[in-house]
């Protein structure tokens, strides 16, 4: 098995407002206004979300181009139910990821239905960011640094 391990950095930058760096290119995560941020960047879940939607497109234009099924454009709207008093409540043991995420894809194509449905079904089985939420994939604390 070839394994390659990929690496972010996440510095604060202002109370919730995080940058985000990973081979030389920077981005911000914050929170709306409204949950006490800035509102410089998309949330975490936003981000989440869009991860796997842009794996899932990605994923979707590498297949098409390896199996010569032409794809003139690809749209991926996603989106997710959490439950947010979950999250507010520390005592509680209520889930507080989301519950169910959903995704619908808007492809332009000259080629036959059936073969783009299939790629896309290729694709979205194949996308590594949705692979990794619908296993569930162990997140472990290695260690922490007191300055």
């Amino acid at each position: 098995m070839a394994l390659r391990t990929h690496k972010v950095t996440v510095q604060q930058k202002k109370d919730v407002c995080m940058a985000i760096s990973a081979r030389g290119i920077t981005i911000l995560a914050d929170e709306p206004k409204q949950n006490g941020g800035s509102d410089l960047g998309l949330s975490p879940l936003e981000l989440l979300l869009g991860s796997i939607g842009s794996c899932m497109a990605m994923t979707l234009f590498i297949y098409s181009y390896m199996k010569k099924i032409p794809l003139d454009s690809i749209d991926v709207d996603i989106e997710g139910d959490i439950n947010t008093e979950a999250l507010m409540d520390m005592s509680s043991h209520v889930r507080t990821g989301f519950q169910n995420i959903r995704t619908h894809f808007r492809v332009q194509s000259h080629a036959p239905e059936e073969q783009v449905r299939a790629l896309i079904d290729l694709a979205e089985s194949k996308c590594p960011v949705g692979d990794t939420v619908r296993q569930g994939t162990t997140v472990t604390l290695n260690g922490v640094t007191l300055e």
